[in-house]
């Protein structure tokens, strides 16, 4: 129990990583009052902009430098915006990472005929980083940017201004020049861990039901409400 207990406390920091990362485009804006604002990025923000929809299959790593150590896992994302979320992971451990825009739930399956599986559930507002709150509101304006700098033909360094985005000191993007679309986030976290996130089979604007933002609760299953 101690093992799925870990892994259900890792949902605030997965959601506030997708979140995030999701809403990239938009963030760029919030520093355009200060510097010239990439024509890429333009381009990027106004692809998404026509788009409320986003599919894909990813892949995270998350390097912890205390524990010298690698880990990696694999699935499929969606979004919904403004506020839904949908992370499936499937590989090296299936989990459920859904939110709805109001709740959240956090789903492991039973890891045996005679376990039980555990969904952890509570209100999406308390997963949210201060840098989320504000994009999730429109508050572009606020300058939540503290600087905005190209550091190469197609990577973009973002860093957010100190207290806005929860443990992220410092983003990466790469993008994809031809299609217009964000392939690769990396995070540095204050302690200096990092997580890269890979989208592959990236689809903008398809059809998702609300229903799939939604978590219908599988016999056998333990609560834990947050």
């Amino acid at each position: 129990m101690f093992q799925r207990w870990s892994r259900s406390s890792c949902s605030k920091i997965m959601l506030k990583i997708l979140i995030t990362f999701i809403f990239f485009p938009v963030l760029l804006f919030a520093a355009q009052g200060k510097a010239p604002f990439p024509k890429l990025l333009r381009e990027v923000d106004e692809k998404y902009k026509k788009s409320r929809t986003l599919e894909a299959d990813f892949t995270q790593e998350n390097i912890i430098l205390a524990l010298k150590r690698r880990e990696k896992s694999s699935g499929r994302i969606a979004f919904k915006r403004p506020d839904k979320v949908r992370w499936h992971t499937l590989k090296p451990d299936e989990s459920l990472l859904v939110s709805n825009g109001s709740k959240f739930w956090y789903y492991t399956p039973p890891f045996s005929e005679d376990d039980k599986g555990q969904v952890t559930e509570g209100k999406a507002s308390g997963l949210n980083s201060r840098f989320a709150n504000a994009l999730l509101s429109g508050s572009f304006s606020t300058g939540n940017v503290q600087k905005l700098e190209k550091t190469g033909k197609s990577t973009f360094l973002v860093m957010p201004k100190q207290r806005t985005a929860g443990t992220v000191s410092k983003a990466w993007i790469d993008i994809d020049p031809v299609k217009k679309i964000i392939t690769k986030v990396i995070m540095e976290h204050n302690d200096g861990n990092r997580t890269e996130i890979l989208l592959t089979n990236i689809k903008l604007g398809v059809g998702l039901e609300d229903g799939m933002f939604n978590f219908t609760m599988p016999p056998n299953t333990e609560v834990v409400v947050k």
